[in-house]
């Protein structure tokens, strides 16, 4: 008679641990997405900035270069320009394709609103802004 109680209460004891585990992981994956929005954005709005994720990039790749191939000191001189271009080419090829995906969004917008009437055609851009624009996809009105 006493290993059904127990059985029970190990049943549930289980159920909140995984109940537990579950919001936890909610919480956390949530809350870093919540926090990591802002930063997600300015980096994809802004490729060319200062310290952008290529940048990160090829500094990390330069020291694993330079542990891996045990790179002197002038070796690493010489291809630090090197990367330095890979990571500005780079940088102009982002923007270009950031420019016509803009661009791309600023013409759809207009081929669906001449399916609207003109109140629904303000607030579609109003709404398309709001959203937009935070990723560097629609230009700011001044």
């Amino acid at each position: 008679m006493n290993s059904a109680p127990s059985t029970h209460s190990h049943g549930k004891a289980v159920l909140l641990l995984v109940l537990v585990f579950i919001l936890g992981a909610a919480c956390g994956i949530g809350g870093g997405l919540l926090v990591l929005r802002r930063v997600f954005q300015h980096a994809i709005a802004h490729p060319g900035g200062q310290n952008a994720p290529v940048d990160r990039v090829i500094a990390h790749l330069e020291s694993s270069i330079a542990s891996e191939l045990d790179l002197t000191a002038a070796e690493r001189a010489a291809i630090r320009p090197e990367l330095e271009q890979a990571a500005t080419d780079f940088k102009a090829l982002r923007a270009e394709v950031w420019r016509k995906a803009a661009l791309n969004v600023q013409d759809t917008l207009g081929r669906v609103s001449t399916h609207l009437p003109p109140e629904k055609q303000t607030r579609l851009q109003t709404e398309a802004a709001k959203r937009l624009q935070p990723w560097g996809l629609m230009m700011e009105k001044p």
